[in-house]
């Protein structure tokens, strides 16, 4: 896709996960959230259906050429795997549900495999971040928006995003490795896609992730990542790819802002 292209999709993708953010922060302030599992047993509510509704309908709107892969479904006559939005209506839906605000809509556009945009909104923490190929990585916060950057590594210190949710065995492990290298960690435990959003703007290093993620919980973060001038690669250094498939999952993998420091070197026992 053209810079020029890229550039006209992104303020009205913009608006429409601003729409979508909305009712999902009108749902989060009401009295009662009801909320159903899924057959993976993961929860769903009625914040995720609605926004799925507002973020497929605007972003027809906005381009029905392209097809859309959401967590809560898709179109399978649009199957296209050149071109295509790869959406999360409500990333952090426990977080969602136990209120602590650390949830996001997530949008990315996928193209050849690869995130050139990714839109990550927390309306109830008001902090938004987007990011593109080739023009760079913003944080919106009212309405000032600034240019973001992720931090050149340390050697002596080390600033680590992990899960608010839980903490794994496999977040302790690494954690320890980190210690074992550079001393002094710091943990910051945080919900949904800001992990990732935490990085592009170097309030974190690293995330790592040693567990089972879908593509439409990373897509997006990666994209804000990448355009800041971070990484999101597996454990063999490759960047994350997406495909248009509802059931594919992510490799385990680890989001960095220093992409010149060595980070394989420290899963190399795992």
């Amino acid at each position: 896709m053209k810079e020029s292209q890229l550039v006209e999709l992104i303020d009205g993708a913009l608006e429409v996960a601003d729409s979508a953010s909305q009712k999902v922060l009108e749902i989060y302030h009401s009295e009662d959230v009801k909320f159903e599992s899924k057959q993976d047993g993961s929860p769903v509510t009625e914040a995720d259906i609605a926004s799925h509704q507002i973020l497929n309908t605007g972003l027809v709107k906005l381009n029905n050429h392209i097809p859309i892969l959401s967590e809560e479904g898709n179109d399978d006559a649009k199957q296209d795997e050149s071109l295509f939005w790869l959406i999360d209506p409500l990333d952090g839906t426990k977080e969602f549900i136990n209120k602590n605000g650390e949830f996001t809509v997530n949008i990315a556009l996928i193209e050849q495999g690869a995130p050139i945009l990714g839109i990550v909104f927390s309306p109830a923490v008001e902090e938004n971040f987007y990011g593109a190929i080739n023009i760079g990585a913003f944080k919106i916060k009212g309405t000032e928006r600034t240019n973001i950057l992720p931090n050149k590594q340390k050697e002596d210190e080390c600033l680590v995003t992990l899960s608010k949710s839980h903490k794994s065995k496999e977040d302790e492990w690494f954690i320890d490795e980190c210690k074992k290298r550079f001393g002094v960690v710091h943990e910051i435990p945080t919900g949904s896609s800001l992990k990732l959003c935490k990085v592009a703007e170097g309030k974190a290093d690293i995330y790592s992730r040693l567990g089972p993620t879908y593509q439409w919980d990373i897509a997006a973060g990666q994209a804000v990542v990448e355009s800041a001038g971070g990484v999101v690669n597996d454990l063999s250094g490759n960047p994350l790819s997406y495909k248009f498939d509802p059931e594919l999952k992510n490799p385990h993998f680890y989001c960095a802002g220093d992409k010149e420091f060595l980070w394989l070197e420290l899963f190399k026992e795992n």
